[in-house]
């Protein structure tokens, strides 16, 4: 599914965000230099979630309240509410951040403008696809903690999710259309932390495959849903966007589709 890779879960008591995803590049240092690290959280913090989100699985994905009453909980009480989850969201925020100043410069300039801010020749007519894999370092610079991996997958993932971008020419797209990506892109980097987090049973607790690909599409829809949300609802447009503003307008994004998550799961 070109998500993520499955471990055994976060420990409960390691802090609500980890020091290693307090590291923001270089030229956002003074967007976030004011940001506090929260405290240890509680050893038992992930256990009511991760119990309502596999009996969410065990039913086969039918009980589909119970996986956003599993969610809501998780953001709400185990990270503390969404400013802490978009912080947990680590080098996702950055390599947003970055995809989303593509988006604005493509806005301003079209793709030569893209190729002058990255200093890279040759985009414009490469098909959209190839061009976005070709900045994939940029967007997403490789190695490191299992944070940078979620942040890469989820990029390369929001690009095999948009066939309709295959054969268009990068020089043809419209900026909208880079916006696409950027919601996929943000939204397959919450779907990954939340299974990470709460959910690594999803593939291996359901009998068969179908039944697990069921389950994730409609976590994942659940989640495109609140991005898109979150997206529409801050009236965010590649046209307004100021480089300096990138970081900021990806954490009112995170933040507002975390809360937008909250709000289904308790009204379940």
């Amino acid at each position: 599914m070109g998500t993520s890779t499955h471990n055994g879960g976060q420990k409960g008591g390691t802090p609500l965000v980890p020091s290693w995803l307090q590291q923001p590049d270089e030229n956002m240092q003074n967007e976030t230099s004011g940001t506090q690290i929260p405290p240890m959280g509680n050893a038992d913090r992930f256990t009511a979630p991760r119990g309502e989100f596999t009996r969410y699985i065990n039913s086969g994905g039918r009980d589909s309240s119970l996986g956003r009453k599993s969610v809501s909980n998780y953001i709400s009480k185990s990270l503390g509410g969404s400013s802490n989850a978009t912080q947990r969201m680590g080098a996702a925020r950055s390599s947003t951040a970055r995809l989303l100043n593509i988006a604005g410069a493509f806005a301003s300039g079209g793709a030569r403008a893209v190729e002058q801010y990255l200093s890279i020749e040759n985009l414009s007519h490469k098909t959209a696809s190839e061009a976005f894999i070709a900045i994939t370092d940029f967007i997403c610079p490789d190695g490191g903690p299992q944070d940078e991996g979620i942040a890469r997958s989820a990029y390369i993932s929001a690009i095999e999710e948009s066939p309709e971008i295959a054969t268009i020419k990068f020089e043809d797209l419209t900026a909208e259309q880079i916006m696409i990506i950027v919601e996929r892109t943000m939204a397959n980097a919450i779907f990954s932390r939340i299974t990470n987090d709460i959910g690594n049973k999803v593939i291996l607790l359901p009998q068969d495959r179908t039944t697990s690909d069921s389950i994730i599409v409609q976590m994942k829809d659940f989640v495109k849903g609140s991005v898109s949300d979150a997206v529409a609802n801050l009236d965010i447009q590649a046209g307004n966007i100021r480089q300096g503003d990138s970081l900021r307008i990806v954490d009112q994004v995170y933040k507002e589709a975390f809360d937008i998550m909250v709000s289904a799961g308790e009204n379940e």
